[in-house]
């Protein structure tokens, strides 16, 4: 249901920058994030870190965008939070299980190794990905801005979960059957 919501959610910040701008879009994200962080809380009755963590950055910036007049703040929102996703990948290499293992490893099994590597490629996958919107920041306007945030970077992403699927499908660990 997230991953649904939170594409919904970037449908609307993109319909609403092309029809209003990006102020309107600004204020149409943080009302989504709410209403999304309401609806994951209306089906499990429980705030994860992460998404509750996305809320605020989006209210926080999102409100300093507005009140200054001033985008650059709600762009570095996408810079923040793919960092914070690489560091919470990068410090679960140091736990005994890694983030990605704790959120797959119950449907796929593979060496510990193996899950340690896959971990350690989303940490740098989040970490370039924020590096590279920085410097879409400076070095472009805020219509190419929007479109590396909607397409390039949803692109971005397809391509590495399915180059992650391929590496997981080469060390998928078979269950013995009798």
């Amino acid at each position: 249901m997230s991953a649904a919501l939170e594409f919904l959610l970037l449908a609307a910040f993109f319909g609403s920058y092309l029809w209003k701008g990006i102020f309107f879009a600004t204020a149409v994200l943080m009302a989504g994030s709410v209403l999304v962080l309401a609806l994951a809380w209306w089906h499990s009755h429980k705030l994860e870190p992460l998404p509750l963590a996305v809320t605020i950055l989006a209210l926080v910036l999102g409100g300093v965008t507005l009140l200054f007049h001033d985008a650059i703040f709600i762009k570095w929102k996408f810079s923040i939070v793919e960092w914070l996703f690489g560091v919470v990948f990068l410090v679960s290499q140091f736990t005994r299980q890694t983030l990605i293992e704790r959120m797959l490893g119950t449907q796929i099994k593979m060496p510990a190794a193996i899950w340690k590597r896959l971990n350690l490629l989303w940490a740098t996958f989040f970490l370039l990905l924020g590096s590279a919107n920085v410097y879409v920041i400076y070095h472009f306007d805020t219509t190419d801005w929007v479109k590396f945030k909607v397409w390039w970077s949803t692109g971005a992403m397809l391509v590495f979960v399915v180059l992650q699927a391929l590496y997981m499908s080469r060390h998928v660990q078979m269950e013995k059957t009798s």
